[in-house]
């Protein structure tokens, strides 16, 4: 940490135009990599050179190694990074905030991307420093960028305005709540007013729904937590912890997942949903294939023609009743090469 200048200085400062950072705390699918996430910080700076033509030797990617939690690299032999559990919250933060000084003064008109951070820091640095330097967060705005744009075009086949539509997310998370932030963004854009639009809103996380009177409630959650009065007019078999009894009590008309849990959007919970909705738009955007919520094979089989369909991962088109259904992917390369 005492080095950060004379590493800066091995590159010219006008030879650098983006850098990708991470502390790689959670990687999407496979969670706290340590020093092993400046793979993720070099295969983003890859996509950016494949998909936008940008210079790679014009990009850096940035690991700034604060240690991990991860026992199997903390006992690993041949691990490289520090092995030492990660740093305290103060710590922690006051090293990130001499990193990004020392690039800013080292590389002042350069486009920094934050990536694969933990939920909490995710968020804490795109307010920190969003206002003071030009950067961006894959995770949260990325993400919530390409999924509004599917959505975007998903409305235009429904015909409904997205403020009559109530938007369930499973999976409340950094990438989650910048779906939703981006959501709502877009409803009071269409005359919502702040608090309206928030009341279209379902999320649900490793707790379940989440309801204004749990304990430490992330900041970024709070605006969109459901009052308690709601889930105590339901059934009393009903769980609010339960995505089904989710589904079967708020009626979403948008069903998004960014839970990495594989198989959660069910047989019985896309029909419960389809019942409700002559179109469910239903976007099971967790990656790889193995933890996306469902197959669009499934959705469109057990809602037969009728769900709107986005994946994060590439999936072949669907063959039903002789139609073709192509299936859109909605993956964060389709913004933040271009925004580069």
């Amino acid at each position: 940490r005492d080095h950060i200048n004379e590493i800066l200085d091995h590159w010219d400062a006008h030879d650098i135009n983006l850098i990708v950072l991470t502390d790689s705390e959670q990687i999407l699918g496979i969670g706290d990599q340590g020093a092993n996430g400046i793979g993720i910080s070099v295969a983003k700076l890859v996509v950016y050179t494949l998909c936008a033509g940008i210079n790679p030797r014009r990009m850096l990617p940035i690991m700034i190694d604060v240690g991990t939690n991860n026992p199997q690299l903390l006992e690993d032999p041949f691990y490289l990074g520090w092995r030492h559990h990660r740093i305290s919250s103060e710590e922690y933060h006051q090293f990130v905030e001499t990193v990004i000084n020392a690039i800013k003064e080292k590389f002042p008109q350069v486009f920094l991307q934050w990536e694969d951070f933990g939920k909490k820091n995710a968020r804490h640095h795109l307010d920190r420093y969003q206002d003071t330097m030009c950067t961006f967060n894959d995770d949260i705005q990325g993400t919530g960028a390409v999924a509004m744009a599917a959505l975007r075009n998903a409305l235009k086949i429904t015909g409904t305005p997205l403020s009559h539509h109530r938007v369930l997310v499973y999976g409340a998370g950094t990438a989650g709540c910048g779906i939703a932030d981006q959501i709502w963004e877009q409803m009071i854009k269409e005359g919502l007013n702040h608090q309206e639009a928030y009341s279209h809103f379902y999320l649900m996380d490793r707790q379940g729904l989440v309801i204004s009177d749990r304990e430490n409630i992330d900041y970024f959650k709070a605006p969109y937590a459901r009052s308690t009065s709601e889930t105590e007019e339901w059934d009393p078999a009903d769980d609010p912890t339960k995505l089904l009894d989710v589904v079967r009590n708020v009626h979403p008309t948008i069903l998004i997942g960014t839970s990495t849990v594989h198989g959660a959007f069910n047989r019985e919970v896309v029909t419960t949903m389809a019942s409700h909705v002559e179109r469910p738009i239903i976007f099971p955007l967790s990656n790889p294939l193995t933890l996306a919520e469902a197959t669009p094979e499934d959705i469109i089989h057990w809602t037969e023609g009728r769900a709107l369909v986005a994946t994060g991962s590439p999936f072949n088109d669907v063959e039903f009743q002789g139609k073709s259904y192509p299936v859109s992917q909605c993956n964060n390369a389709l913004i933040f090469p271009g925004l580069g």
